[in-house]
């Protein structure tokens, strides 16, 4: 008995270690993106909303992730790790991040003078597949957990 306690004590931490992790890493998304619309703010100021406009987009897509993330972490420190709560957030995170590529990808066409101002748009389109199938995967999890559970 004990040594199932030791070990779901032990997947609880690694949990709580992932989250932390994720969350730390939004959060130095959102300080990297800030600095870097206030670093662009510092030179030519003819054309300066066009180009800081995709980082503060970004900055704000980054902020709405870091609270999903939050909201995530708040869901396993209670032990909620398996719950459609999660996973719907899990597809929320996916939901802003691809929101964000393809604002980027349409503000390219949109933007005067040459066209490849922020061609990083493929990478946030990809990552919010990418973490869209992570996110149906989990309710998939949840769902299964959820027959697993009524079965006697």
């Amino acid at each position: 008995m004990r040594k199932n306690t030791g070990n779901r004590e032990k997947e609880k931490q690694e949990l709580d270690f992932i989250m932390t992790c994720l969350f730390v890493i939004c959060g130095s998304c959102v300080f990297i993106a800030l600095l870097r619309a206030l670093l662009l703010g510092m030179g030519d100021t003819s054309a300066l909303w066009p180009r800081r406009l995709p980082d503060l987009v970004t900055l704000g897509i980054m902020a709405a992730c870091c609270v999903v993330i939050y909201k995530m972490l708040v869901h396993v420190r209670r032990g909620e790790v398996f719950s459609r709560r999660n996973s719907s957030l899990v597809i929320g995170v996916g939901m802003l991040v691809e929101v964000n590529g393809i604002f980027q990808l349409v503000f390219q066409f949109f933007v005067p003078g040459d066209g490849a101002v922020y061609p990083s748009y493929m990478i946030y389109i990809l990552l919010g597949v990418f973490f869209l199938f992570i996110g149906c995967l989990f309710r998939l999890a949840v769902y299964i957990k959820e027959e697993q559970e009524l079965t006697i």
